[in-house]
């Protein structure tokens, strides 16, 4: 398979990559004219081509073919999770990517202790673009700007969104939800309050949980998502 690069205009039929993605294929992967590689936009296109001119900070390619998929709108999935500690987030992000979550909201609960700076959430694009390299994913997962759970409870009550919220107790096993529009909710350690789980049952969130354990905050992302995308 060819390697595989972002490139955020596929419109030309002479796509050109610049910036990291640039130095990675000239430095680090030594690729010459004339070889094949994949290009992608993030946004459902993804282009065969080849490298034709190799400048000091582009690389010039051809297209040879191009493709589109549209994005199924209908049965999104957005998970909102407590960021966690340390290297924990970008490889909960990485993962989450791979799976084909739509969108990654940090979520700022009672008992969170990261607030991730706006630096820091910038630096996962990155890691959701190398995780789309890896997985051949042709749509980007966005990060979401930090909410808190009531005003991410109200913005998934106006869109219509499914809720779904991890907490052990009166909670069922994740099964594949119904289409539409999907929220989950994963809360930091120690889980959410009472006053936490009762306002999202206010806004008739569902609670699930996963038979006989107690998840950590990436595990349970990563395990929900699967089940739920399935």
């Amino acid at each position: 398979m060819a390697d595989r690069f972002f490139c955020d205009d596929l419109t030309s039929d002479k796509p050109c990559l610049s910036g990291t993605e640039a130095h990675h294929a000239v430095h680090v992967l030594r690729l010459k004219c004339g070889q094949s590689i994949q290009l992608f936009d993030g946004v459902g296109t993804v282009a065969e081509a080849v490298i034709e001119d190799i400048q000091r900070a582009r690389v010039i390619a051809r297209a040879t073919a191009t493709s589109f998929i549209q994005k199924d709108t209908q049965n999104s999935l957005t998970v909102a999770a407590v960021p966690p500690k340390g290297d924990r987030l970008k490889w909960m992000v990485e993962k989450l990517t791979e799976l084909g979550v739509d969108t990654y909201v940090p979520l700022l609960t009672e008992r969170s202790v990261v607030d991730p700076r706006k630096s820091k959430l910038d630096k996962l694009a990155t890691t959701v673009t190398a995780a789309m390299k890896q997985s051949g994913r042709r749509w980007r997962m966005e990060i979401g700007e930090p909410q808190t759970l009531p005003l991410l409870l109200q913005h998934c009550k106006d869109s219509d969104d499914t809720i779904l919220l991890a907490h052990p107790g009166n909670a069922t096993e994740p099964t594949e939800a119904e289409a539409g529009g999907r929220t989950l909710l994963i809360g930091p350690e120690g889980g959410f309050t009472e006053s936490e789980v009762q306002l999202a049952a206010d806004h008739n969130a569902r609670q699930i949980a996963w038979p006989d354990s107690i998840l950590r905050i990436e595990t349970a992302a990563i395990a929900f998502a699967a089940r739920l995308l399935r």
